[in-house]
């Protein structure tokens, strides 16, 4: 991706070429991408925020929260067009009433299959298991962060269940390179370590969650530029990077 400075340093460079062979337009979309790019990384960083402060209850109302963070309110403008939109569309209220009751029912009972599957902190290994099983990856990660280092550390103390270990691994490898998710993460490796049978968990890994796993290790260790200070006032060096690694045999 290009960033801004890239892009005004690569200007510089080309200021004595021939302007055929500068292609502005794709310039001015590497910068317009860099730029939404940014814009979205600290939209989310300042939703998960809110939603920390906010202490949400439940892991579904935690997402929402940060995949909403691109929404604005609605100003007077586009509140008058959706009251009018609705008054324009008041004929539905005239369809026959066995149809509205049974639209109605279907909906009521939609609506209580979301409750009932309403995510939450899970309290147990089996809860953890319902609600991460029909999640992709980025969600993942969230319910991990949602659930907290610990707590997910507790709920696999007494036995990782199997296959799971790999797509924790895989989850965490879309951690964002900002200081709290390097901490979040290294706290979650440290707490899975402390697992009964870890290291036969480790033997069970397949070969792609192995080199998943090898590139984890690399990226926190990338991770380091221009974090060190932040990243020693947790409690996190070079050095504990390199005995997670030993520990999970990288």
């Amino acid at each position: 991706m290009l960033t801004v400075s890239q892009f005004e340093n690569l200007c510089v460079d080309m200021e004595d070429e021939d302007d055929d062979t500068i292609n502005f337009s794709a310039l001015e979309t590497e910068l317009h991408a860099a730029l939404e790019e940014d814009a979205k990384y600290w939209r989310e960083n300042d939703a998960k925020l809110r939603a920390v402060e906010q202490r949400v209850a439940t892991f579904d109302e935690f997402r929402d929260l940060v995949k909403a963070s691109h929404l604005k309110p609605l100003d007077k403008q586009e509140k008058l067009n959706i009251f009018q939109s609705k008054r324009s569309s008041i004929w539905n209220s005239l369809a026959p009433k066995k149809k509205q009751g049974i639209e109605m029912e279907t909906t009521q009972s939609h609506s209580l299959n979301m409750m009932q599957q309403d995510d939450h902190v899970p309290m147990t290994t089996v809860e953890f298991i319902q609600q991460w099983r029909p999640l992709d990856i980025c969600d993942r990660l969230l319910l991990l962060k949602f659930t907290g280092a610990h707590k997910v550390g507790e709920l696999v103390k007494s036995e990782i269940p199997v296959g799971i270990l790999g797509e924790i691994l895989q989850a965490l490898l879309a951690f964002s390179l900002n200081t709290p998710d390097i901490v979040f993460v290294v706290r979650l490796l440290e707490s899975l370590t402390e697992a009964k049978r870890f290291n036969l968990s480790l033997q069970f890994l397949s070969s792609v969650e192995k080199e998943t796993c090898r590139q984890l290790m690399e990226k926190l260790s990338s991770s380091f530029q221009n974090r060190q200070q932040d990243l020693a006032e947790e409690g996190i060096t070079e050095w504990t990077v390199l005995e997670l690694k030993n520990k999970y045999k990288v």
